[in-house]
């Protein structure tokens, strides 16, 4: 996985925050932001997992699925060649506190794995299987852009499972 890449140019991603204090409202690389806490974010999803039990799992995979979308085609229409999502997605989530993210594309067999270590969804959760559905989907909604085919994503390792990190594996529908 790639983890060592610089994030000097995440710097100046954040540094572009624009505050509009009459607004109440934050923009990043043109994007409506806003800051949640983790624990808040865990609570959302734990809310609607108790409520619905697995039939949350196909809403959280669509909400991230629909997210994930967004966030690539926000940043290709920043002028970000195609081939650079995956640096763009390490950044943002990496920089948005998400968690430590390395990614490694095949362009050619459109597929992709992506490696979060200290993923948030999975911070303080213990679960018997694997329960990072909303960034699974999002991970699956950036898939879907980079590869302009609809995408299948599944998790491999979960740290809610007791895994080191949570891996996630990317690749295009076959059927």
């Amino acid at each position: 996985m790639e983890f060592n890449e610089s994030f000097s140019e995440s710097n100046s991603l954040l540094e572009r925050a624009d505050y509009n204090d009459d607004k109440g409202e934050i923009m990043v690389a043109g994007s409506d932001w806003i800051l949640i806490a983790g624990a808040v974010f865990r609570a959302v999803i734990d809310g609607i997992m108790r409520t619905l039990g697995t039939g949350g799992i196909p809403i959280l995979f669509a909400a991230g699925r629909n997210a994930g979308k967004k966030f690539a085609n926000a940043v290709l229409e920043e002028g970000t060649p195609i081939e650079e999502l995956p640096r763009w997605l390490r950044t943002f989530f990496t920089w948005g506190g998400w968690g430590r993210v390395g990614t490694r594309v095949d362009m050619v067999k459109k597929e992709a794995a992506v490696e979060i270590l200290n993923c948030a969804t999975a911070r303080g959760i213990r679960s018997k299987v694997p329960s990072c559905h909303f960034i699974r989907g999002y991970i699956a909604g950036v898939g879907e852009v980079l590869f302009n085919s609809p995408t299948e994503c599944s998790e491999t390792k979960c740290m809610s499972k007791g895994d080191n990190c949570c891996l996630f594996r990317v690749q295009v529908k076959t059927d």
